[in-house]
């Protein structure tokens, strides 16, 4: 597949969806699908001021698709205009410059380590999605043929408090995700074994009832009503994955704070992130050792905390 190479925090901006015009002095005449090689090199302040962790980015590795669907030439005028699309600060240098304006981004699960070259080169990237528009068609004429309901790999369960003031909510809430086995760890078809489930993260008190309007609307999405949550309840509920990956990324982005200005402000980035990049900022907060330090940063990228 067509790759490019692009320094750090940039590839990531890219692959969020964030970033749509990549800059460049040279043009192509390619266009379509396009693997991001995020390259060794990491301009440590543009993390920053992107709200993400300098010692955290990946790098040496294709880390997402996207699709090339245009190439612009950009004069100084045009340079200044679409800074919201490239993100870059720098003055205008004069010379030749083009816009090379990506869309659908698509993250690979686990990034594939490779070196990157100059210029646009071809790399083995073999296992990873379709890219953008070609994957969405290619799920919506299979969704077409075969219908299948949402998987539940999610669960949100009650769990009965003694509220410490008055108006607090009298139960906390916990959220589970059901781990997947790999093939080779799977058992038999005919043993029904209960599904493995790790703990995401838990609100409760003032933190929690300060995000109650969005658990509501999460419980809406997926066909339960909201008186059916109170703390009597014992049978937990069942999410859908991208309900249960933005309400995961909402707990563990508020759990710390107490401000409410704050946590709604969070909140609402966290409703108005595109799938794409809630599925990487989820990826990014539950990755093992590094994932406190993911969380600090969408706190930062959110809230500015």
């Amino acid at each position: 597949m067509k790759t490019l190479s692009i320094r750090q925090p940039w590839a990531d901006l890219i692959i969020q969806g964030r970033k749509t015009l990549e800059l460049r002095t040279w043009a192509v005449k390619y266009r379509g699908p396009l693997a991001i090689h995020a390259s060794q090199t990491v301009e440590r302040e543009a993390c920053l001021v992107h709200g993400l962790d300098p010692d955290q980015v990946t790098t040496g590795a294709v880390i997402g698709i996207v699709d090339l669907v245009e190439i612009i030439e950009l004069d100084e005028a045009s340079y200044a205009s679409r800074r919201a699309e490239h993100l870059t600060d720098d003055r205008w240098a004069g010379g030749r410059l083009y816009g090379w304006r990506l869309t659908n981004p698509c993250p690979l699960a686990v990034p594939l380590p490779m070196h990157g070259r100059m210029g646009l080169f071809e790399s083995q990237v073999t296992d990873e999605p379709e890219a953008g528009s070609q994957l969405a068609t290619r799920n919506s004429q299979l969704a077409t043929r075969n219908p299948q309901p949402p998987t539940r790999n999610f669960e949100l369960r009650i769990l009965p408090i003694v509220a410490s003031t008055f108006n607090e909510p009298t139960y906390r809430l916990v959220l589970h995700q059901r781990l997947v086995e790999s093939p080779p760890d799977q058992k038999s078809l005919y043993e029904s074994e209960p599904p493995v489930l790790r703990k995401v993260a838990e609100l409760s008190g003032s933190t929690l009832r300060a995000v109650a309007d969005h658990v509501m609307e999460a419980l809406r999405a997926n066909g339960y009503k909201p008186t059916e949550l109170g703390a009597n309840r014992r049978e937990p509920f069942p999410l859908a994955e991208e309900t249960g990956v933005r309400l995961g990324l909402l707990f563990l982005a508020v759990r710390p704070i107490t401000k409410m200005e704050r946590i709604e402000v969070i909140a609402q980035g966290i409703r108005a992130m595109t799938s794409e990049e809630a599925y990487y900022w989820y990826a990014k907060c539950t990755g093992g050792p590094a994932a406190e330090r993911a969380q600090r940063a969408l706190r930062m990228l959110l809230a500015n905390e």
